[in-house]
């Protein structure tokens, strides 16, 4: 089955800066490959070594000397590493996608530029969409929610020492969404595994998350029978999104269809055009199309009626990767892979029968529970979001997290939540943790805003030359590669504001100020 792309993760490893450490390289003794097969460590089996000295045999693309490891940890915990013949004394390892189930092959090809990279499973052999493989299987689920990770950075390591004659100096982890999730359980639970962690958009409160997603789907699709016929349709998105924008785009001064912090905009449903006789119609919202879209976002409550998680912010509705593909759908692929109008309701349905229910029966039209509540037992083998990082400072880890305001998936509000509750128990804090937002920018990526920041090389020079990010420009390029538009990143809770003069789709022309310093944002 072809694996949903907003589910797989690759990641381009950007060229280390000058300004990063130089670190002398080691060389692997021509014998070290063949001796790896007569590599002994506690429940681990290598299933496969391989010295690739050319193209035959480069399975994934590394185009650099290397050996392919390949092996089990334990019951399943599937993993491949490369290691380079001439090693940059690092260790880089990539997060999952979704339910995981594959390697990341992605990171594993940044090996020629002279890391160890490693990738998991996490315990099982599925495409990231489904989780049946989890139905009764504890083990299964804590290989995915902690383990398989944190076994597999050992075993790294383990093989560092066994092909090089040396552990890496320092190791590194990078993941968006279940993979950012993965970055901050590491950091939380297993804070000796790795120097270094970015976590993009961190779906760290898997639980709360997924109980979102329900809400949302049981909103936009109360009955299966929706699935082909969406209640709030393309046309209603299209509309939504033209008016979020007229009355918030302009608020941090300029008109470019980028919505700089939602938390500004102060958007009102009820001024799109109300449908004539209730008669549905692309340039009005109905009654059942405004209760669905009020619905997706107002915020989801326990029994008890406390918020557990925020309600969708404004800004991502018509983003080619926003609202019709995660929440009102029709998601072309997840209907017809999954049977499930969207992305959201595929992973909450997932979630809900073969990790909080044991029930491959369940239907979420029928379930009037509150999954927040339901899923606290699930909540402890998948949620990262626990603030005490006092083992990973004390160890001078350093830790990275970034989120797109236009996130249809993961709300961009749950991660400032998590960092916030970082900062109130260590005021501290920033000195080992930074939070950077990024408008316009999608789930991992996309979006009409620049995404592409080269985080690998920013967090080196954190944790090796100890100089702590506070901006860092994002970039956006055409399909020939070629920079077209460029804003700077800034540590939050400062912002990037446009100093007023020169190409505004240019970094150089604003400037990084704290809530007390920007201009107050105008009313329309």
């Amino acid at each position: 089955m072809k694996v949903c792309p907003m589910l797989t993760m690759s990641f381009t490893l950007s060229a280390i800066s000058l300004s990063a450490q130089q670190l002398p390289h080691l060389t692997a003794a021509p014998s070290a490959c063949a001796n790896l097969r007569n590599f002994a460590l506690a429940e681990v089996r290598l299933t496969e070594v391989v010295d690739v000295r050319d193209s035959v045999g480069d399975t994934y693309k590394v185009r650099a000397p290397h050996c392919r490891v390949s092996g089990i940890i334990g019951k399943g915990i599937g993993f491949a590493a490369m290691l380079p013949n001439d090693w940059n004394q690092r260790l880089l390892m990539g997060g999952n996608g979704g339910f995981a189930g594959s390697i990341n092959e992605g990171v594993l090809a940044n090996a020629k530029s002279g890391y160890l990279t490693i990738s998991t499973n996490t315990g099982h052999e599925a495409s990231g969409a489904t989780a049946r493989w989890a139905l009764n299987d504890l083990d299964r689920q804590r290989d995915y929610g902690y383990l398989g990770v944190h076994r597999t950075a050992v075993v790294g390591k383990a093989l560092a020492k066994a092909f090089y004659g040396s552990e890496p100096r320092y190791s590194y982890f990078e993941g968006c969404s279940n993979g950012g999730r993965q970055g901050l359980m590491e950091a939380q639970r297993y804070p000796d595994d790795f120097d270094g962690i970015i976590s993009g958009a961190p779906a760290a409160q898997w639980t709360r998350i997924a109980a979102s997603f329900l809400k949302n789907t049981q909103a936009a699709f109360p009955d299966p029978s929706y699935f082909q016929r969406p209640i709030v349709t393309k046309e209603n998105i299209a509309l939504l999104g033209v008016k979020v924008l007229e009355k918030c785009d302009k608020l941090d001064g300029i008109a470019d269809g980028i919505i700089d912090d939602p938390r500004d905009c102060h958007f009102d449903l009820g001024s799109v055009k109300a449908c004539p006789q209730d008669r549905a119609s692309a340039d009005c919202l109905t009654r059942a199309q405004r209760r669905v879209i009020g619905r997706i976002y107002a915020p989801v409550t326990d029994r008890g009626g406390k918020v557990t998680y925020a309600g969708q912010p404004v800004g991502a509705e018509n983003d080619p990767e926003g609202w019709s593909s995660w929440i009102t759908g029709p998601d072309t692929w997840a209907q017809e892979n999954m049977h499930v109008p969207t992305v959201q309701a595929m992973m909450a349905t997932e979630a809900a029968k073969y990790f909080i229910f044991n029930d491959s029966t369940w239907d979420y039209s029928r379930y009037r529970g509150s999954l927040s509540d339901d899923a606290k037992s699930w909540g402890k083998i998948v949620d990262a979001d626990n603030p005490d990082l006092s083992r990973f400072a004390a160890r001078h880890g350093r830790l990275i997290l970034w989120h797109g305001w236009a996130d249809a998936a993961v709300n961009p509000l749950a991660t400032i939540d998590y960092y916030d509750n970082v900062r109130a128990r260590d005021p501290k804090a920033s000195a080992y943790v930074r939070l950077f937002m990024e408008p316009g920018v999608e789930h991992c990526d996309g979006g009409p805003a620049p995404s592409d920041v080269p985080w690998l090389d920013v967090i080196t020079r954190w944790v090796e030359n100890g100089v702590a990010p506070s901006r860092v420009t994002a970039t956006k390029s055409d399909s020939t590669g070629k920079i077209i538009m460029s804003r700077p990143l800034c540590a939050y809770p400062d912002r990037a504001v446009y100093t007023g003069k020169g190409d505004t789709r240019d970094a150089a022309n604003f400037v990084c100020r704290s809530g007390a310093e920007r201009r107050a944002p105008r009313p329309d």
